[in-house]
């Protein structure tokens, strides 16, 4: 196949490319880690799928620049859907398990409204707590690795692996004719205390801030009952 994948070189995006290109499929790359801005996105009507995950991600700092978010996740989510919607391409798009209670910061709203914008052809994947090689230094799961952890919370969440959360899009991928938004997570209630002392802290337990949701567990229904499993469960990985 011949895909369009934007934050090709971000995060989620290395490790999805990588997956893709192993497996013999044309990537034409966004990302302004290579300088093209999807400001400037053009689809190849030659593309058999866009795959859109450019975003910007970091809840805190959506609420000292609201505007960079709804810039960069609404206003360029809608020029890269309507591009696919004129050229009948298919889109598969992240969303996330912060649109459970969208209105709680700024990162969340953004991504709740993209849901609304998506071609009716297109899936949008509600990704939980991605954790993985690649991730932001300042991700839970990435100071326990660098062993940084200062505090934890009393929160619970679903963190899911980047390789499974590559096997999910490939889920997609392989049945073309799913549409809608989809739940992407473990479906694991993993307590953040307790993965931080399995670790070897002994840190202060605090309530943590008030616009992060007490649990973002996903199901993942829909995509289950497509075959897809995930394979990596964060309590029974050595981390550090």
């Amino acid at each position: 196949m011949h895909i369009t994948l934007t934050g090709s070189h971000g995060f989620i995006g290395t490790h999805l490319r990588n997956h893709l290109e192993a497996n013999g499929h044309t990537v034409d790359c966004w990302d302004l880690l290579i300088n093209k801005d999807i400001v400037n996105f053009t689809i190849d009507p030659k593309s058999d799928l866009c795959i859109h995950l450019a975003a910007k991600a970091d809840i805190r700092e959506s609420f000292t620049n609201p505007d960079l978010y709804w810039d960069e996740n609404v206003v360029k989510c809608r020029t890269v859907f309507e591009q696919c919607q004129d050229n009948n391409i298919r889109v598969i798009y992240a969303s996330s398990s912060a649109c459970l209670e969208w209105h709680r910061n700024p990162y969340a709203l953004s991504k709740y409204v993209d849901e609304f914008m998506a071609p009716k052809n297109s899936v949008g994947l509600r990704f939980s707590t991605v954790w993985g090689d690649g991730a932001r230094d300042t991700m839970l799961i990435s100071k326990i690795k660098l062993g940084i952890v200062k505090y934890a919370t009393t929160h619970t969440r679903d963190f899911i692996n980047v390789a499974d959360v590559v096997s999910a899009i490939q889920t997609i991928i392989d049945n073309p004719d799913e549409q809608g938004v989809f739940e992407c997570g473990c479906g694991i209630a993993f307590k953040v205390d307790q993965l931080v002392a399995k670790n070897g802290f002994d840190v202060p337990v605090t309530d943590g801030e008030d616009f992060e949701l007490e649990s973002n567990v996903l199901p993942s229904s829909r995509l289950r009952s497509l075959g897809w499993e995930p394979k990596v469960n964060v309590m029974e990985t050595k981390l550090r």
